[in-house]
């Protein structure tokens, strides 16, 4: 397969709109080269469905460039969720040889996104104003078949914010962006009585799901704590803690998806004075198979969702 420039302008776009503004993570920030073309030389997007989509490599395609993108987490009210990552790189693939793309969909509110994203947790009272955002899906490829033992690209989901609850004014922690090798960890509640306020989980790694947020225990009500990420998924956000009296403890935010998932953010605790505020889930980490060549990761930080391209 000779090298080349890009073939098809619409194709050049659609990258650059994956992959503008992103921050390199373990590489340089150029846009990396594509560099491959053949007599069989195109392009296919695959966007967010809900369910596993199929490819087979076309005749004599030996070599396929994939940009994937994952999905976002979400929030309930502020938008300070995280994002999903990005990867670029170029595998070894068979003529003929079947791909199974699942592209990881944006959490919404306190649902998880499709692959993996966790429910964020629940504010257990009565206003509804404390629940954490779910946290997004991963975006991954899988040849031989459709498990997690198939997986030979992933890019991982952001997490979801933490919720704010009632009674004070404050910000949910942040969810953590999906990563490269490491997803980011999720923050803390902002409010003047932080000592009531959940932690954020911690990204997923390439050998461990990122551990889940400790809930606060600040003199009344304990917040739970966010669940472990395990792999593939992000774990729950831990519920805010609740007096059950007509006002709620912000939740966690849900861990993104990912290689391994992040953890689920640490609920904020009811106090007789104040009400915690939930804290940020962990993004997902991404990988990529050791036999793939060119391999660039990317912090995320645009809202807008799953993808995966394929050139050849």
């Amino acid at each position: 397969m000779k090298a080349s420039a890009f073939g098809d302008r619409a194709f050049r776009y659609v990258v650059v709109a994956i992959l503008a503004g992103c921050g390199a993570h373990g590489s340089n920030s150029a846009l990396p080269s594509i560099g491959i073309s053949d007599t069989h030389t195109g392009g296919r997007t695959f966007k967010y469905t809900g369910k596993v989509q199929t490819f087979q490599v076309p005749d004599d395609v030996t070599q396929i460039r994939v940009i994937a993108r994952g999905a976002n987490g979400s929030s309930q009210y502020d938008d300070h969720f995280g994002f999903g990552a990005r990867v670029s790189a170029i595998i070894p693939v068979s003529p003929k040889q079947k791909l199974y793309i699942f592209v990881g969909g944006n959490a919404s509110e306190g649902t998880g996104g499709f692959n993996g994203g966790a429910n964020g947790g629940e504010d257990s009272c009565c206003l509804g104003s404390g629940g954490g955002g779910g946290g997004g899906g991963a975006s991954d490829i899988r040849v031989g078949g459709s498990s997690l033992d198939d997986r030979i690209l992933v890019a991982g989901g952001g997490g979801g914010e933490g919720g704010q609850g009632g009674g004070q004014d404050g910000q949910g922690g942040h969810g953590g962006n999906g990563g490269g090798l490491r997803g980011e960890n999720g923050g803390r509640g902002k409010a003047s009585y932080s000592e009531c306020n959940g932690k954020g989980g911690h990204g997923g790694t390439q050998t461990a799901g990122g551990d889940g947020g400790s809930g606060s225990d600040c003199d009344y009500t304990a917040g739970g704590s966010g669940a472990n990420g395990t792999r593939g998924a992000g774990g729950a956000g831990g519920d805010g803690g609740s007096k059950g009296v007509g006002e709620d403890a912000g939740a966690g935010g849900g861990g993104g998806a990912g290689y391994y998932g992040g953890g689920g953010g640490g609920g904020g605790a009811d106090s007789r004075s104040t009400f915690g505020i939930g804290a940020g889930g962990g993004g997902g980490s991404s990988y990529v198979e050791p036999s793939a060549t060119d391999v660039h990761f990317y912090k995320g930080r645009v809202a807008i969702g799953g993808l995966i391209v394929l050139h050849w």
